[in-house]
């Protein structure tokens, strides 16, 4: 049995998990939201009414994972509403920062090597993807704690051989699941790395079909709820896959191509370490995590650069034994113990400078997402806030529920009963892009121009009969 970790590596671990959060919340977007985002705090807080009221605008929302949505509401209970979307995205900023703390603890059961662990959480940290999703109010900073952790008593358990940490690794990787439905790739990850190191004698111990009974306890409430509510115990999983196929689709080729601009060097560094895995345990473990990982995401139609972010610990520990691998070639050059740790710290250093610029650009680009609509939405709401009937432009459907807890939110589409709406009056507050379509607004002679956006493109309209401005603006 191989013992457990030393409580230095534990600290240094803590240490690492507590700078990661720190950076987190330092770099916390400000003017900004998520189409997605929006939609799962709109959940969150229907859930405060019911726990099974899984809804956005009366329609159940079951599609979307339900452990995220579940953790902010849990905590809404504390909170009032205009800090909610800061709370979401500490939610993600305090996974962000477990997931380092994980990573340099998985890098220790691998190698034994502070430095190189060390190094592999650095990876992790400034990973471009898993930087920018650490701040943000979506699910995949949870979702790449649970599928590691999940990996990791897996590979522990199977080590040292421990039953308890087996049939957690199994739970944990249906929370996953639960988390966001592509972690159903981690039963791929699993059976490679079993069969891979064991053939099919795993399958003859009882621990691991124990486990998979457990994995399948774990997603039974949702299917369950999904059977009561969605019309059907897989409907869940499989609108989930269409609403994915049904968005622009993009190829493989393209794909890898999008992913080697976002990670740049790190990619480098992780298909080094690749390069130099040794057919053993640990590297059976990374190939099936990476490729097994990564084709889940491959077979899906519609394909973006974040949809990896799980992935991101994967990367970090194959960025390390890459960089590591190149620091061994450079050691041969230098024969003081003591100049080689130098050089490998300095190789260290050279290397996460050009990563964590990539990082912070990555997240520039994702902190300007929804700022101009959190800019119309702010006016809007500053200036009328009292509206029962809004009708928005349909990348604003979900943003307009933050701002109108309470208020009947439809989309602009040109449908003769969006017309007769307009016609009759019956929206206090039309929110339009110039993009979409022209519809009646001011031709019914409902309604006029509150203010214009004219380097945004958006106009907001009022009705003319009612809605009085707010006294504060």
């Amino acid at each position: 049995m191989t013992p457990a970790l030393p409580k230095r590596d534990v600290y240094i671990s803590g240490a690492i998990a507590l700078f990661s959060l720190t950076l987190a919340i330092a770099f916390l977007p400000n003017r900004t939201i998520t189409y997605d985002g929006a939609l799962y705090i709109n959940i969150a807080r229907n859930l405060l009414k019911g726990i099974t009221n899984y809804t956005y605008q009366g329609v159940y929302m079951m599609y979307r994972p339900p452990v995220y949505v579940y953790t902010l509401s849990l905590l809404f209970r504390f909170v009032p509403p205009h800090s909610h979307l800061e709370t979401a995205r500490l939610v993600s900023a305090f996974f962000y920062a477990l997931t380092a703390g994980l990573v340099y603890i998985f890098a220790m059961e691998l190698w034994k090597d502070r430095l190189k662990a060390f190094t592999a959480a650095m990876f992790y940290v400034f990973n471009p993807l898993a930087f920018a999703m650490g701040t943000r109010e979506l699910v995949h900073s949870e979702f790449t704690f649970f599928y590691t952790l999940a990996i990791y008593l897996l590979y522990t358990g199977r080590k040292r051989g421990e039953a308890m940490k087996l049939y957690l690794s199994f739970i944990i990787a249906g929370i996953a699941v639960l988390t966001r439905y592509t972690g159903l790739s981690i039963l791929g990850v699993i059976i490679a790395y079993l069969y891979l190191t064991e053939h099919w004698d795993w399958a003859k111990k009882k621990e691991y079909p124990l486990g998979f009974l457990l994995f399948i306890l774990v997603l039974l409430p949702w299917m369950y709820m999904g059977h009561l509510y969605y019309g059907g115990a897989f409907k869940p999983f499989s609108v989930a896959t269409q609403y994915v196929t049904n968005a622009p689709p993009v190829s493989a080729f393209d794909y890898v191509g999008m992913i080697a601009n976002t990670l740049g060097i790190l990619l480098f560094l992780a298909i080094t370490g690749f390069v130099f895995l040794k057919k053993n345990d640990e590297g059976w473990l990374l190939i099936s995590w990476l490729f097994l990982g990564l084709l889940g995401i491959m077979t899906v139609t519609h394909k973006e650069e974040r949809f990896i972010t799980f992935l991101s610990p994967a990367i970090a520990l194959l960025a390390a034994h890459g960089l590591w691998s190149l620091a061994e070639i450079l050691h041969g050059l230098i024969t003081s113990a003591e100049r080689r740790k130098y050089a490998s710290i300095l190789l260290l250093i050279l290397f996460l400078i050009p990563i964590g610029r990539d990082a912070l650009h990555l997240k520039g680009q994702w902190d300007e997402q929804g700022a101009v609509y959190v800019k119309v939405m702010e006016y809007a709401s500053a200036n009328y806030p009292s509206v029962e009937w809004l009708l928005v432009s349909p990348k604003m459907y979900t943003m307009a529920g933050l701002y109108y807890p309470d208020a009947i939110i439809q989309v602009i589409m040109d449908r003769q009963q969006v017309r007769n709406r307009i016609a009759s009056g019956k929206y206090d507050l039309i929110i339009k892009m110039e993009s979409d379509p022209p519809l009646n607004i001011e031709e019914s002679g409902m309604y006029t121009i509150a203010r214009e956006f004219p380097e945004e493109g958006f106009k907001v309209f009022i009705r003319s009969t009612s809605i009085p401005k707010s006294k504060d603006s």
